[in-house]
């Protein structure tokens, strides 16, 4: 399975590399902020508000904290989940307070267990990092099990007021809209850009709300798209847009222009899309280590590093270069 699916996305990462999509190339200066070791797959990553980097462990059910002021300091573990193999998405609702997906993924197999994933709460109002860990510790609790997941990934904030998050479930192609408060969800968007495809079980992906919008990777059939929404409930007020074709997406950020900046994890880059559709590489190439299996992006939240892109990657695990552990990178935009 593993080497099917691997061949799979492989020959997706090569026909999006040929892809009219991929105008132009504008590298970008990077530099490593945190390497975790071999075999390490960092999915995602949340910013605080003093600037350290929240990132979430897809290869175990671990919660880092990284400083992106101290190149190479040692990232300092948050908490470990019981009872999943992995993390995936992660969002800041309230100052200090995230939300993380949790759930069981198999990097070795690239099989999900359907059922397994649920959302929790971590509370970090009052932890700070001191000697290399965390304290106190930050306060965690689960929030509910989704039950009808099949591979919850990405997650953004829809209502900030009501504690509503919208969940997409890739391995169904559809979207849940949670609220935190009480536990309850519902499916409040399935469509068909949202679908995973035969060769290729993994349709909606990366997950942002702006403007009334939510805005959406589609991995299996290369599209970035988005769509007019509801902010009371998440339910659609309008018809899906494509805005790029030829992307394979993985997670990604809205700069204030509304460009955005997608890892393309298969194909070890980072790129940017205009609203008008045109794609640029800024970092990495298919056979670089870079930014190598390129999975989430976000701007910094300090004066020093708000123009700062910080990448998370997989350390190439699907693409075809030397694996190594994922790591954190920054991006001088």
């Amino acid at each position: 399975m593993y080497i099917f699916l691997s061949a799979c996305i492989a020959s997706l990462a090569y026909a999006g590399v040929n892809g009219l999509a991929l105008s132009r190339k504008d590298t970008l200066s990077t530099r490593d902020i945190h390497q975790f070791p071999n075999e390490t797959w960092v999915e995602n990553l949340a910013i605080r508000q003093n600037g350290q980097i929240l990132v979430t462990v897809l290869s175990a059910p671990e919660l880092y904290q990284v400083d992106p002021f101290n190149t190479n300091s040692p990232s300092t573990l948050i908490h470990r989940f019981p009872e999943v193999t992995g993390l995936l998405g992660i969002v800041e609702l309230q100052h200090d307070v995230f939300y993380v997906i949790a759930g069981n993924w198999s990097i070795h197999t690239l099989q999900t267990t359907n059922g397994s994933y649920s959302v929790w709460k971590v509370d970090m109002r009052f932890s700070e990092v001191l000697d290399g860990s965390i304290h106190p510790p930050a306060v965690v609790s689960k929030v509910t099990d989704i039950r009808e997941g099949s591979f919850l990934n990405g997650m953004a904030v829809l209502n900030k007021a009501k504690g509503l998050l919208v969940i997409g479930d890739g391995g169904a192609g559809s979207v849940f809209t949670l609220n935190v408060g009480t536990g309850k969800y519902s499916k409040t968007i399935d469509d068909p850009t949202m679908k995973p495809t035969a060769s290729l079980q993994l349709g909606i992906n990366g997950v942002k709300i702006h403007n009334g919008y939510i805005y959406y990777t589609s991995s299996a059939q290369q599209i970035f798209c988005r769509m007019l929404i509801n902010g009371a409930d998440g339910t659609p007020a309008g018809q899906a847009e494509i805005i790029a074709k030829n992307v394979l997406g993985d997670d990604f950020c809205l700069d204030p222009a509304e460009d955005a900046y997608v890892g393309q994890d298969p194909q070890n880059t980072v790129a940017k899309i205009t609203p008008g559709g045109v794609v640029t590489i800024v970092a990495g190439s298919l056979n670089s280590t870079v930014v190598a299996g390129a999975t989430a992006t976000e701007f910094g939240r300090t004066q020093e590093d708000h123009t700062v892109l910080y990448v998370t990657t997989s350390g190439g695990v699907l693409g075809p270069v030397q694996i190594e552990g994922g790591k954190v990178v920054a991006i001088s935009t």
